[in-house]
């Protein structure tokens, strides 16, 4: 009977305890809503109507009231950095990293990445560079330190310590074999200009044990057996390629054609050509291959040709190049003008819409490039340059 009356007076103790803890709890979340600075909310309204300007001078102005806040620094630094004023984002970054209230060596690493960024931001990658070594051992950053270090060796075309930091990226799921090929590639282009045909050879065989798709060591294969003058080898080279990736074809069918020159072979090189243009008809190849059948087969063969291009892939080229082929049959001289005159429109038309394209962020251009000059993607860019 005692014990039962004990319980009946704990028990509404236990409630008041509970009821007064959520009473404090609820006042002291109260207490911080009150006391966050106003300007935190004025900064995310101005970031949400794209307002950076506005967002900025808020946050700078939280920053100097609050300095103990470490998160809403990295934001006006990341900001900063996005507006282009990176020597604003240097001095934010290097005032936070002395800062008395960053005490631990994570945090610091994490203020070093960012310092980082702002120096390759604003190209000073010599001072980016020695940060990101410093950061190689971090437990947390040494990865996307690694990454950030591939991107200036690639930029600064250091292709041998690219190499080495794209081994230590790879792993199971992303083994970087493109990418180090490319590298590997892009010594031995170095080679052939210095005319080292040897060291180029040996690069580009390694090349390819790393890919064995990597059409551009193909190619450049091919380039430095041609320099060699073993013609016949270059040719056998270059054939690889349509195995690899058929769709860079158009890009080797003039050091072909030349190699099949100088071993006095042009009807053979005109019986492969035919072949691949029935095979690959969508393959822009129209202007190389109408002017080898102009000066080596038949008016016939050349029309006949471009009509059966038209049916399969209509364009304003081979439209153009058929007036070419037929102008001569034209009999006067109006006529004539007229048709020259629908020709250059048609030529014109198509050089304003072919573009080399990156798959990954749609950069066009009339040049093709192996690496992607805005997003620095590898054999993103497709060979086949068509009206698009």
């Amino acid at each position: 009977m005692d014990i039962l009356i004990i319980w009946l007076l704990i028990t509404p103790l236990f409630f008041a305890f509970g009821w007064f803890a959520g009473r404090i709890d609820m006042k002291v979340v109260l207490k911080q809503a009150k006391q966050l600075p106003q300007r935190v909310f004025d900064g995310v309204d101005a970031l949400v109507d794209n307002n950076t300007g506005i967002a900025s001078d808020e946050l700078k102005q939280l920053v100097e009231q609050e300095p103990q806040l470490i998160e809403p620094q990295f934001s006006l630094g990341r900001l900063y950095r996005k507006r282009g004023e990176n020597d604003l984002a240097i001095r934010l970054h290097t005032k936070l990293l002395a800062s008395q209230y960053v005490m631990s060596n994570q945090l610091k690493d994490k203020i070093r990445l960012e310092l980082a960024q702002d120096f390759q931001k604003a190209g000073l990658i010599d001072r980016s560079e020695a940060l990101l070594v410093q950061l190689l051992n971090s437990e947390l950053y040494s990865h996307q330190a690694l990454e950030m270090l591939l991107l200036i060796y690639q930029q600064d075309k250091n292709w041998s310590d690219a190499i080495e930091t794209a081994k230590k990226l790879a792993n199971s799921d992303f083994s970087f074999h493109t990418e180090v090929a490319q590298f590997i590639c892009e010594l031995a282009q170095e080679a052939i200009i210095k005319s080292d045909l040897e060291k180029a050879k040996e690069l580009l065989q390694n090349a390819l044990e790393i890919n064995r798709k990597c059409v551009r060591a193909n190619i450049l294969l091919g380039d430095v057996y041609f320099n060699l003058e073993d013609y016949q080898q270059s040719i056998t080279t270059w054939q690889l390629i349509e195995k690899q990736n058929f769709l860079y074809l158009p890009l080797i069918m003039d050091k072909m054609f030349d190699a099949y020159l100088r071993l006095d072979k042009v009807k053979e090189c005109l019986t492969l050509i035919k072949g691949y243009v029935t095979l690959y008809p969508k393959l822009n190849m129209y202007d190389f291959v109408y002017q080898k059948l102009s000066n080596y087969d038949t008016q016939e063969a050349t029309v006949e040709y471009l009509r059966s291009a038209m049916q399969h892939t209509p364009n304003s080229k081979i439209a153009a190049l058929l007036i070419n082929a037929r102008l001569s049959e034209l009999e006067t001289v109006d006529g004539k003008q007229d048709a020259e005159h629908i020709k250059n429109i048609l030529l014109k038309y198509n050089n304003k819409l072919s573009n080399y394209h990156c798959g990954c962020c749609n950069f066009k251009s009339k040049t093709f490039f192996w690496q992607c000059p805005a997003c620095y993607s590898w054999e993103s860019i497709s060979p086949n340059n068509t009206e698009n």
